[in-house]
This record gives C-alpha cells, sequence and structure tokens, in this order.
C-alpha cells in the first residue's frame, strides 16, 4: 500500500494547481473583483456577497500563483 507524501514538493505544487484550477476563471466577476460563494461542483451561488478577508486571499493567491506558476493572467488579476 502506497501512501502520499502530502509534505513533498511535487505534491503540494501539483495541489496547488489543482486549487487554481477550481477557482480560476470562474471566480474573477467581470465587473471587477471576485466571487467567493461557490457550491462543491464550482457554481457560484451568490455572486453579490464579499468580504474583506476572502477578497484579500484572492489577491494574495493569485499574485504567489503568478510567481510561482509564472502565470502573466494570474498576476493581472492580482492587481
Amino acid at each position: 500500500m502506497s501512501t502520499t507524501d502530502f509534505r513533498s514538493a511535487a505534491f503540494l505544487k501539483e495541489h496547488i494547481r489543482l486549487i487554481m484550477a477550481f477557482y480560476h476563471p470562474r471566480c474573477v466577476d467581470p465587473a471587477g473583483g471576485f466571487f467567493q460563494n461557490f457550491r462543491d461542483d464550482g457554481s457560484i451561488y451568490d455572486a453579490d456577497t464579499r468580504h474583506l478577508v476572502s477578497s484579500t486571499r484572492f489577491v494574495f493567491n493569485y499574485a504567489k500563483a503568478a510567481r510561482f506558476f509564472n502565470e502573466p493572467e494570474y498576476l493581472d488579476l492580482a492587481r
């Protein structure tokens, strides 16, 4: 039986990639900012409610992912 090394760089990189793939681009509000309330299937269930901490997390995560994956589109969204 094999076990997953949750601390390995390869696992963590893939995990981050999958998380970004879940949210991007569906979290981007064309009117500005980020949608923040999603069902498990990724559909948005509340397009209007925004929270400061959640908004900050999206900006931070996009900025870090832009550097980590060298993805200019992520950096544009963080700005």
